[in-house]
């Protein structure tokens, strides 16, 4: 099972360390808010969309990747290593 570990939480900002094992996924969910990914060590994760369509997310460590809110996927790990990456969602500015 895919484990999480929540490092930021407050008005502007939430930031989760994610980690998923081997044969482990983050179950089908959609993000409410824009977000970024900021991998923590070379993987490769899948991306299962919810029409069944599946894209193969390389994730290297440096290289981070934004979305905008309302994507919606379950995050695979296919592989034979562990996928470890953090994830800063961008909430709403406060005056």
């Amino acid at each position: 099972m895919a484990s999480s570990r929540t490092l930021v939480d407050d008005d502007r900002f939430r930031i989760v360390e994610w980690m998923i094992e081997p044969g482990d996924a983050i179950e089908m969910h959609t993000h409410p808010l824009d977000y970024a990914v900021l991998p923590l060590e070379r993987a490769v994760m899948w991306a299962v969309l919810p029409d069944g369509e599946e894209l193969e997310v390389r994730l290297t460590p440096g290289e981070a990747y934004t979305r905008a809110a309302g994507a919606a996927h379950r995050m695979e790990n296919r592989g034979t290593a562990r996928v470890v990456f953090t994830e800063v969602e961008a909430k709403a500015p406060t005056a």
